[in-house]
C-alpha cells in the first residue's frame, strides 16, 4: 500500500462511522454509542471473543442502510412501526464484501423482536445473538440522546427497556443491561466527549489490516451511502473515483498510488454527509447561507480522513477538491504550490463528474459544453491543465466510464432468507 502505515480496520469503520451520525441535531455518536454499550453488554455475558469482533463490525455501521436525514429522523424514537427497510438495504450493501461479510446478517436483523413476525421469520434464539445486543442498544441510545442529564434518567431508561423484555428485547440481555446500567460510569461513558476514546480501548486487542481490496470494498460501501442522500448523485462519488484513476494511470501514477486515488475518489465526499437535503435538491440557486453550508463538506471529508493512520496523501487527495490553483477555493484557501499531481486531478474529475450528471437546476451537459467550462476554468487559473489535456486525449473513454456506471447502477433491493 502507498500509506505511510497499515490501515486498521477497526479504527477505519470508527472513524468513518462518523460521518453517518450528522443529522440536524449535529454530530450524534449514535455509532460509537451503540457499539460501546454493545461491546460492554457482550463482555457482561462473557459471549466469545470471535463474537465479540463480529459485533463490533456490525454495531459500528448498523445503520448503513440509511442516507437520508429524514430517513434517521424516522429511527429516533423508540418504537418504530416497520424498521426493516433500512436493514434489508443495509443487509445488501455489505454481503458482497469480503471483510464484513459475516456482518450483513447481524445487520438485516438489528431491529428484529424477541417475540417473532419480523421479515426475516426469525424469533428468540434464532435471531442472531450479536443483532439481539445491537437492538436493545440502539434503543438505549435512542432514549438517552444527548442529555447532560443522562444520570438523572437512567431508571426511566431501564424501565422502559425491563418493560418490553420477553417482547421486543431478549430477557437474558435485558438482566446483562440491567446489571450493567447499575454502574453510573456506564452512563458517563457515553459522553461524546469520551466515547470514542472508551471505544479504541477494545480496539486494542483487534489488530486487523485491510488490503487494497477490502480497502476499496469498504470506501465503496461508504459511497454508496454518500450517493444515496440524493437522487441526483446516485453514482457521483464512484463515476470521480473511476475517472481520477483513470487519469492517474494515464499520467503515470504507480499502481498502488492509482490504487489510492480510486479510495480518496469514493470518500471525497464524506462530509456531504453533513449537509441537510434540502440544500443539496434545492432547484434553484444558493443562497449565501446555504453555500456556506456547502462549503463545510470538503472539511469535514478533512476532519474523519485525518483520523485514519495512513491515509495523509489520500486525505490530501479527497479533501482538497474543491481548492483551485489560483487561491480562490475553499475551504483552506490553498493554492498551486500546495496542491499536487493527485489532488489537482481529483479537482477535474469532480468538476467533470458534476456537469455530466443532472442535477436539481440543470440537465447535464454535453461533450463540447463541457470542455468549454473547463477550457474557462483553465483561464482563470482554477484548475490544472495537464490534467484537462489528458481527459480531452481520451474524452472517448472517459465518456465509456460515465456510461459504464450508468449501466450498472442498482436500485434498492430486498432481502430474504433465501439470501443469506
Amino acid at each position: 500500500m502507498n500509506h505511510q502505515k497499515p490501515v486498521h480496520l477497526y479504527k477505519l469503520l470508527n472513524s468513518l462511522s462518523l460521518a453517518m451520525d450528522f443529522s440536524k441535531s449535529g454530530l450524534m455518536n449514535h455509532h460509537q454509542r451503540v457499539c460501546l454499550l454493545s461491546l460492554k453488554i457482550a463482555e457482561t455475558m462473557g459471549i466469545p471473543e470471535e463474537s465479540k469482533q463480529r459485533l463490533f463490525c456490525s454495531a459500528i455501521i448498523h445503520d448503513a442502510g440509511t442516507s437520508t436525514w429524514q430517513e434517521k429522523a424516522r429511527l429516533e424514537v423508540f418504537e418504530i412501526d416497520t424498521p426493516w427497510e433500512h436493514c434489508q438495504r443495509g443487509f445488501h450493501l455489505i454481503k458482497r464484501m469480503n471483510s464484513l461479510a459475516p456482518a450483513a446478517r447481524i445487520i438485516l436483523s438489528h431491529h428484529d423482536r424477541w417475540e417473532g413476525n419480523n421479515p426475516s421469520g426469525l424469533v428468540g434464539n434464532d435471531i442472531p445473538l450479536e443483532s439481539r445486543i445491537i437492538h436493545l442498544a440502539d434503543r438505549v441510545d435512542i432514549l438517552a440522546g444527548n442529555t447532560t442529564t443522562i444520570l438523572n434518567d437512567r431508571h426511566h431508561i431501564m424501565e422502559q427497556i425491563q418493560k418490553n423484555s420477553k417482547t421486543i428485547f431478549d430477557p437474558n440481555i435485558v438482566d446483562a443491561f440491567t446489571d450493567l446500567g447499575a454502574k453510573e460510569s456506564l452512563w458517563l461513558d457515553l459522553n461524546p466527549k469520551f466515547v470514542g476514546h472508551n471505544l479504541e480501548t477494545y480496539m486494542v486487542g483487534y489488530q486487523i489490516h485491510v488490503s487494497h481490496l477490502e480497502l476499496q470494498q469498504i470506501s465503496d460501501l461508504f459511497a454508496r451511502i454518500i450517493d444515496g442522500k440524493s437522487p441526483f448523485t446516485y453514482r457521483h462519488s464512484r463515476l470521480v473515483a473511476e475517472i481520477a484513476t483513470f487519469l492517474a494511470e494515464q499520467m503515470g501514477f504507480k499502481k498502488s498510488a492509482c490504487q489510492d486515488i480510486k479510495v480518496a475518489g469514493l470518500l471525497h465526499d464524506l462530509g456531504k454527509l453533513t449537509i441537510p437535503e434540502e440544500i443539496l435538491e434545492k432547484p434553484g440557486k444558493l443562497n449565501q447561507y446555504e453555500f456556506n453550508i456547502i462549503k463545510q463538506h470538503t472539511y469535514y471529508t478533512y476532519q474523519i480522513l485525518n483520523l485514519i493512520d495512513g491515509f495523509n496523501l489520500i486525505n490530501k487527495w479527497a479533501s482538497f477538491h474543491h481548492e483551485k490553483l489560483n487561491g480562490t477555493g475553499y475551504p483552506f484557501r490553498l493554492n498551486e504550490d500546495n496542491l499536487c499531481d493527485g489532488s489537482r486531478l481529483m479537482a477535474v474529475s469532480d468538476i467533470y463528474s458534476a456537469l455530466v450528471e443532472n442535477r436539481p437546476y440543470r440537465r447535464g451537459f454535453g461533450r463540447q459544453e463541457i470542455l468549454k467550462i473547463l477550457s474557462k476554468q483553465i483561464k482563470e487559473g482554477a484548475i490544472d491543465q495537464k490534467a484537462v489535456n489528458v481527459l480531452e486525449d481520451h474524452i472517448d473513454q472517459v465518456e465509456k466510464i460515465a456510461d459504464h456506471l450508468e449501466n450498472l447502477w442498482l436500485k434498492p433491493d430486498t432481502a430474504s432468507l433465501s439470501d443469506i
